[in-house]
């Protein structure tokens, strides 16, 4: 009878340490790995309008601000490998001579810098304004285009 004890008390604490070893071997969950490019977004876009006074006449420049965010957990984003094209589509202005003639260019700008997870940079482009007034100006923005997100974002005058 001793002998049988000690047998199925052995078997039984072989049984325990490996159930507990597979229990804690299935429980336990690797870390979710993300694969391919870093998850690169438009957060914000704003508008600020810069004076800039010379000698002979003033300039007016529209700043256009694009935040890009980038969403991954863990993948940088390398130097040069972030975008952002800013196109104007349509420009409305109060006064009737200045709306046909006035095309601005667009403008893009290539992030140099590597971008870690989580974090904003923000891209600056700027655009000459004209000494007429203008009620708006209507943009398109996009990063890292074609396949990049867009946005439609206006910008409306003084």
């Amino acid at each position: 009878m001793g002998r049988s004890f000690k047998k199925t008390s052995f078997y039984l604490l072989i049984l325990i340490f490996s159930f507990s070893w597979s229990v804690e071997k299935g429980l336990s969950q690797p870390a979710p790995k993300e694969e391919g490019p870093p998850q690169i977004r438009i957060e914000n876009v704003s508008f600020r309008i810069r004076v800039i006074e010379s000698t002979t006449s003033l300039l007016k420049i529209l700043e256009v601000r694009v935040e890009i965010l980038n969403r991954s957990q863990q993948l940088i984003a390398p130097p040069d490998s972030i975008k952002a094209v800013v196109v104007p589509k349509e420009v409305r202005s109060s006064e009737k001579v200045s709306a046909g003639t006035f095309a601005p260019p667009s403008g893009e700008v290539t992030l140099n810098v590597p971008l870690p997870p989580r974090t904003r940079q923000a891209l600056i482009i700027g655009f000459s304004l004209p000494k007429e007034k203008l009620e708006s100006i209507t943009f398109e923005v996009q990063i890292n285009p074609p396949e990049g997100e867009k946005k439609i974002v206006t910008w409306e005058g003084e």
